[in-house]
């Protein structure tokens, strides 16, 4: 028996009251409850139902620290009348409020003589089962006439507990050698008493509590077992792992670096306190998988060797399994490591059903959470013959679930037709393992997923969805295998495409780069099974703005095409029209054409005029005669395109849509503006459904909306479209990506035209930072950036710094893409708007002309940008006066604003005006 009663909590509570004369109305207003309370607390009738209220009157009593602890020990420590309990209170258990509310509504001794009442907690091994039983039990002792505690992992350890039940109560037969009078003794006092409750400690055998138990009886039942599925016994409650916080504050509270009695509230001010230690805990809090058993065993190392969280967590990291197998001492009412307990728990495993335990063996190789029950079925033919029998047959498959449930070492999801387990199970399970078995299951699990793995097409994308965790298990996984695995290479290359698809570049990345690798490594470097792997990187590369790399991944790829000419199935269209694509992206217009060409002509030679591919390349070649002003010639490209993807792929598909949004941003630049948004604003609607919301593809499209919306004057409009954008290239790439300064880039000149220069200049100039660090002082994406620099300091009159910067975006687009480069035009342009504003008219028209020179010989002659030269160059002319060489200018700029744009577009209009200005001072 303890040495503390709920009658000695309240003598003390008393004394303590008395002593700061305070009356009890007094107190119980202090602490904002009802006086009865207080009153029932000194009569002995029942405790306080919280540690927290005992802190509060410690507080309100002003206790010293020995006079709190002195009354909070009594406080936990008290017992029922009748107590047969064999442990003390753990006097750091914490959290699972919810749990113990639960019992207390269903097994409360007024409940319990009404309706029989019988529960159970059911869980993992090390979970906590019995500490919650226990605290329960502690929490609610005086509700209850007594409270008996069995030890049900054996037969002879309950008959043990049958015996102390017997002595506490002081039956007459307590001490008959027939063990069998002695159950029937205490079965008696069970059916002729009210309102006790019995706990079942670890329950194995179901069948157990029958041969104990009466007929019938008024109490209440409480069982801890590993068991879910229970029967007729007791309804369950799944105790799961501690959540996060919970999980903290367990572990700095057993190593002492926290009171037993701190409050949650405690924890934020060790974060602010010390960071560090609490970031340890929360990082070693989700490596033990919030098991109470582990961070009681850790908690227990951090006190008895007085090492720092942070110097443990590094330890765990290089010793797992043997901080893992190390209980520490003294083990407390738990005497169990956590490797011991999984071990048990195997070994019953395998005595009852050896499958099951390589079942087990294979999960422990797998993602923990959610393994897909399909999985083991795609893949069978790798697993050997007995688990693949099992696997293969529902029924057996069930069976071997239900031994590994039984033991809580899995849970099964019925509706999502999945499975998990706990971490540390699949650390001791591979820890127990040879270096020849973990090779053994490594390469299964391998094969396994690779064989349910889907293609990564857009069809497969809610199954590869849910087996993409399953197939990143499986990279670590690789350094145990002896040879290099071709189905690692082909189960990273589709996980790699489908996030490719996806817009999950960094994920991709090293998948990819994983594949190709092992790729080489079985093939060797010059195989053509490498190709499909060198053009998806390629793909991801130009994707996420790395141009020289993907063109270099894409030429190697041609080189090993053209040294196997015999390849079955040739790559070389596509592969052409990637470098095609590469070189208009890098402005290389006149060498993208003809790889286009080539491109097409082998392919429709191949597959006919409608094949998908020929779909890719024709899109491109529009794109092409689009950014050349070519807009005739793309329109019918793009119709074609479209024409084919409807018809092999469906309207619905994210590469028939995105054609839309091509389209759509041709019919902008051609002044079609109500066609443009309606197709923008269909593409958008149909990329957040079929992509979501976050997808790259979809930020593209708010900003050609939003660029629309700016060429219409419609700035407010056009604002959160950008921002948005924003918000979503920097979630998916980051907030230092490439992509990412092209958007804030965006931002700014959209600032810059309301007129906001402070929030341009800022936002400018961390697009300038980003763009240095990542593509270096000289890439164009830099001189496009300090060219807005320019446009802002223009507007302030700050002509000396706009000149400078001018210059540098020429120097650097000169050097990058080379002095004939369309894009070079742009600085000329505004240096030369830049002097007209000076009255420097020779050197501005010097630069009008020479960036004329440039459009004319690289654009199509109807191209807006050389309507937009003429016109500037024209308005020179007119303001020296000089209207004669105005006049043609001007006629041709009206042509094409009117041919594109429509004779009502503001541009068209001021044009227009300019002109009839013109002729009639000429008239004069």
């Amino acid at each position: 028996m303890l040495n503390y009663s709920a009658s000695s909590f309240g003598a003390l509570l008393k004394t303590l009251r008395q002593r700061a004369r305070l009356t009890q109305q007094q107190l119980a207003e202090a602490i904002g409850m009802h006086r009865h309370a207080v009153s029932r607390w000194e009569q002995g009738e029942v405790l306080p139902a919280s540690k927290a209220i005992v802190l509060e009157l410690a507080r309100r009593l002003r206790l010293n620290d020995q006079e709190a602890r002195q009354l909070l020990e009594a406080s936990l420590t008290a017992p029922a009348p009748l107590w047969a309990v064999p442990f003390h209170r753990n006097l750091f258990f914490t959290g699972r409020e919810q749990t113990l509310e639960a019992l207390h509504q269903h097994l409360s001794a007024q409940r319990a003589v009404a309706l029989i009442q019988s529960y159970a907690l059911h869980g993992l091994g090390g979970v906590g089962k019995t500490q919650t039983a226990l605290e329960y039990a502690y929490r609610h002792a005086l509700e209850y006439s007594a409270i008996f505690w069995i030890e049900a992992e054996t037969i002879e350890r309950v008959q043990s507990s049958v015996q102390r039940i017997a002595q506490v109560l002081q039956l007459p037969e307590r001490a008959a050698t027939n063990q069998h009078q002695i159950v029937e003794a205490v079965q008696r006092w069970l059916a002729t008493h009210q309102g006790w409750l019995l706990i079942w400690d670890n329950l194995e055998d179901l069948e157990l509590p029958a041969h104990i138990l009466p007929p019938t009886w008024q109490g209440a039942l409480l069982f801890t077992t590993r068991r879910q599925a229970l029967g007729t016994l007791a309804r369950g409650i799944d105790l799961q792992p501690m959540e996060q916080e919970v999980g903290v504050l367990l572990l700095l509270r057993r190593a002492r670096l926290l009171s037993p009695e701190a409050p949650a509230e405690q924890i934020r001010q060790l974060v602010a306190d010390r960071p560090a230690e609490y970031a340890a805990a929360s990082q070693l809090v989700t490596l033990l998988g919030g098991l109470p058993l582990a961070l009681d065993q850790a908690g227990a190392y951090l006190e008895e060797t007085g090492c720092s969280l942070s110097d443990y967590l590094q330890r765990y990291g290089q010793q797992e399994a043997y901080l893992l197998s190390r209980r520490g001492n003294p083990g407390g009412d738990h005497p169990h490591s956590v490797t011991t307990t999984f071990r048990l728990s195997q070994e019953r495993v395998e005595q009852e059903q050896e499958v099951a335990l390589d079942l087990l063996r294979l999960c422990a190789f797998l993602h923990p959470e959610s393994i897909p029950e399909e999985l083991f079925v795609a893949g069978s033919a790798q697993l050997g013959p007995s688990l693949a029998a099992v696997v293969g047959n529902p029924t057996e498959f069930d069976l071997a679930l239900a031994a590994l449930r039984t033991l809580s070492l899995v849970q099964r999801q019925a509706q999502t037709h999945t499975i998990s387990l706990h971490r540390l199970v699949q650390v001791v399970m591979r820890e127990q393992m040879e270096p020849d078995e973990v090779r053994l299951w490594s390469e299964r699990v391998i094969h396994m997923v690779n064989a349910a793995f889907p293609n990564g097409d857009f069809a497969t994308w809610t199954q590869c969805e849910r087996y993409l965790a399953q197939a990143l298990a499986c990279v670590p996984l690789l350094a145990a295998t002896a040879r290099e695995l071709v189905a690692a290479g082909e189960l990273f290359f589709k996980a790699g495409r489908y996030l490719v698809k996806r817009g999950r570049f960094e994920e991709a990345e090293p998948l990819l780069a994983q594949a190709v690798t092992l790729q080489e490594q079985h093939y060797g470097p010059d195989h053509p099974a490498l190709i499909p792997g060198l053009i998806l990187q390629g793909e991801l590369f130009w994707k996420q703005g790395k141009f020289a790399c993907a063109e270099a991944l894409n030429l190697r790829a041609l080189t090993i095409e053209e040294r196997h000419p015999e390849s079955p199935s040739s790559q070389v269209g596509e592969i052409l029209n990637n470098l095609g694509l590469l070189s208009w992206e890098q402005g290389k217009y006149a060498q993208a054409e003809p790889l286009y060409q080539r491109s097409l002509q082998m392919r429709e030679a191949c597959f006919g005029p409608d094949d998908l591919e020929i779909a890719s390349i024709v899109n491109n070649l529009a794109l092409l005669y689009w950014k050349q002003g070519r807009y005739t010639q793309a329109e019918p490209l793009y119709q074609r395109t479209l024409q084919i993807r409807k018809q092999e792929l469906g309207l619905q598909h994210p590469d028939t849509i995105f054609l839309h949004s091509n389209l759509a941003i041709l019919y902008r630049d051609q002044g079609k503006y109500e066609q443009a948004r309606s197709l923008f604003q269909q593409t958008l609607q149909a990329q957040e459904q079929l992509l979501g919301p976050q997808h790259p593809d979809v930020a593209s499209t708010l900003v050609n909306l939003a660029i629309l919306y700016l060429d219409q004057g419609r700035d407010e409009q056009a604002e959160p479209l950008v921002q948005r954008s924003l918000d979503i290239r920097e979630r998916v790439f980051g907030p230092k990506h490439v992509v990412v300064a092209r958007s804030l880039y965006n931002l700014a000149i959209l600032y810059l035209d309301q007129g906001r220069h402070e929030q341009a200049e800022a936002i400018l100039q961390q697009a300038l930072d980003i763009q240095k660090q990542e593509l270096g002082p000289n890439h164009r994406d830099v001189g496009r950036s300090l060219s807005g620099l320019a446009t802002l300091y223009m507007r302030q009159s700050n002509y000396a710094q706009a000149e400078l910067l001018f210059e540098q975006d020429l120097q650097i687009r000169e050097q990058d893409l080379g002095p004939e480069h369309p894009e070079v035009a742009f600085p000329l342009t505004s240096l030369a708007n830049l002097y007209t504003e000076r009255g420097n008219y020779e050197r501005a028209e010097a630069l009008y002309q020479r960036a004329l020179c440039i459009r004319e010989q690289r654009l199509d002659a109807c191209h807006l940008a050389i309507a937009r030269n003429l016109a500037a160059l024209a308005n020179l002319y007119k303001v020296q006066g000089r209207e004669q060489s105005a006049t043609p200018l001007l006629r041709r700029a009206y042509s094409i604003f009117e041919q594109h744009l429509g004779v009502e577009h503001p541009e068209t209009v001021q044009t227009r005006n300019r002109y009839l200005a013109v002729i009639e001072q000429k008239s004069r």
